[in-house]
């Protein structure tokens, strides 16, 4: 708990995190389709501000929008298919989103994303605290990379050392490391991964969302 809180106040400091910088959005434990990241941060949102997240939609306002896209029509069916909400839950949700105008209806009666939602130019990162057990670690990261376009595990100095044994995996998944002390707030890059984009668009836009309405 000491060092997530430290490592809080530096992300969210002034002048962001050494090496790194700022971030248009911070979020702690964030739940996300798979996996629920220590901190997860948006780069680059040129929505910033733009729409006003909804307020009743719960989870099923995520879903809906993970599920459509800025110019293929989805049908309510389709929604209904592929979302594990009811009907009528879709329908509810649907009707605020219309409102706020996340999402528009074509004249087939189908359904797109809202055009101000352009998530394509922004960067998910996602941050691993670990004080110890490096596989679990090395674990936790491979699964934020389904939405996550940067994963980064943050260790305790000196723990890096454990992490050698999984630089093939870290290669692969482009995962990066770095140390961080609680006592002195001091960030430092070990390794810093290669930024890719995340392997589930619909797992990205989810996470993107339920930042924005968390």
């Amino acid at each position: 708990m000491q060092m997530a809180n430290a490592f809080e106040r530096v992300l969210k400091a002034p002048s962001g995190l050494s090496d790194i910088g700022l971030f248009d959005g911070i979020y702690r434990e964030i739940s996300c389709r798979q996996g629920r990241p220590d901190f997860i941060a948006l780069r680059n949102n040129k929505n910033k501000g733009i729409l006003k997240p909804p307020e009743s939609t719960g989870l099923v306002g995520p879903s809906i929008l993970s599920l459509l896209k800025l110019k293929s029509p989805r049908t309510l069916n389709y929604l209904v298919e592929h979302s594990e909400f009811s009907e009528k839950s879709i329908r509810q949700a649907l009707k605020e989103l219309l409102q706020t105008g996340h999402v528009e209806v074509t004249k087939t009666g189908s359904y797109i994303r809202g055009e101000a939602l352009d998530f394509s130019k922004s960067e998910l990162w996602a941050f691993e605290l670990k004080l110890d057990n490096p596989k679990r670690a090395v674990f936790q990261a491979q699964q934020c990379r389904a939405y996550a376009d940067r994963v980064i595990i943050v260790v305790p100095p000196g723990q890096e050392i454990n992490y050698r044994r999984f630089n093939q995996a870290m290669n692969r998944w482009h995962i990066g490391l770095a140390t961080f002390d609680p006592d002195n707030e001091e960030f430092k890059i070990i390794r810093r991964g290669r930024s890719t984009r995340s392997y589930n668009i619909q797992h990205r836009i989810y996470a993107i969302f339920q930042m924005a309405f968390g």
